[in-house]
């Protein structure tokens, strides 16, 4: 992996939804290694790169989420059909559920709550949006008024 041009990793790797075994190779090296690359550039002070996981992020069990804190930590899950049970271990600030093809009969056999999806959308977003900060977004606090000192006595010198 060339770490130092990707900004985004797409994470469609998942091992099956009943598995509870580890990653076998060469999957447990690609794990290791996005995990490694995102706390490398933590470390270091870079802009890590974003993750965007597909339906269950990669080392995490289907059910219990990321149980050995080994797994990969998306910033972006996309649930496809309905949401897994690990969707609730996620943290990240963008969860999104793929697929609007679910019969209504599967939803009432299975007691699936799914949203309605706007007009003719494939996806949705689900959970909160980022809370953002407004007051972080200033550079600084000074009144954008020029002082005394830094006008010019003709305005059209300015």
């Amino acid at each position: 992996m060339n770490d130092s041009v990707a900004t985004i990793f797409l994470n469609p790797m998942n091992f099956g939804l009943i598995s509870q075994s580890s990653p076998r190779p060469p999957f447990d090296d690609l794990i290791q290694r996005l995990v490694s690359l995102r706390n490398k550039h933590n470390q270091i002070g870079q802009k890590r790169p974003v993750i965007v996981s597909v339906d269950i992020p990669s080392g995490w069990h289907v059910e219990e989420g990321d149980v050995d804190g080994t797994g990969i930590k998306p910033d972006m899950l996309i649930s496809l059909t309905a949401p897994k049970f690990c969707a609730k271990k996620f943290g990240g600030p963008h969860h999104f559920l793929g697929g609007r093809f679910v019969p209504p009969a599967i939803a009432e056999k299975y007691k699936l709550i799914l949203p309605p999806y706007p007009g003719t959308s494939m996806c949705v977003r689900i959970g909160k949006p980022p809370q953002i900060d407004i007051s972080a977004l200033r550079e600084n606090y000074i009144s954008p008024e020029f002082l005394e000192h830094q006008v010019e006595a003709d305005p059209l010198n300015q």
